[in-house]
């Protein structure tokens, strides 16, 4: 949700769209939270599921039948920790996208990146809200969701000479 862009006049370097770590310490924060009040809330949530047709609503009606103390205790911890979980699985599926004056670089360093050199470059766009980039001869290279703003996006790749088209 944040974009690192040390931009100012020509290129000063690379702008990076990227989840920050405040960004993923949020989700985290978030997701456990909700996770816990679920656990909490799971009774509540199954006399409901007894009285309106609810997704899911037989086995959140049966898990909320359990009233021993320990199964009390260990609900909030359970859904705690698949919040951690759920914390782990969006920060994993966030793909960086880094924009140099060289290159354009999709993916984690530590993970066999994507490297679309500016030769091989030939345009970039949103459609469909997601970020397609294609090399020479049109072929599609990427095509998926990035963080930041249309505009920043844009302005990333047209700032460095890279073409920018809309569609």
């Amino acid at each position: 949700m944040s974009t690192d862009n040390h931009h100012s006049g020509a290129s000063a370097g690379p702008a990076v769209f990227k989840l920050t770590r405040t960004d993923v310490i949020v989700i985290g924060v978030v997701c456990v939270g909700l996770g816990i009040a679920l656990g909490f809330l799971l009774p509540a949530l199954g006399s409901l599921a007894a009285k309106f047709p609810i997704p899911f609503g037989d086995p959140i009606e049966k898990l909320s039948s359990f009233d021993q103390p320990w199964v009390v205790t260990i609900r909030p911890i359970v859904g705690a920790v698949l919040g951690v979980i759920a914390t782990a699985v969006i920060a994993g599926s966030n793909t960086p996208v880094l924009v140099d004056d060289d290159e354009i670089v999709i993916g984690r360093e530590n993970d066999h990146p994507l490297r679309i050199s500016r030769t091989s470059f030939s345009t970039a766009y949103f459609a469909d809200g997601k970020l397609t980039i294609l090399t020479e001869g049109g072929h599609q290279a990427f095509r998926g969701e990035v963080e930041g703003k249309k505009d920043s996006v844009a302005a990333a790749f047209t700032s460095r000479g890279y073409r920018w088209g809309e569609i």
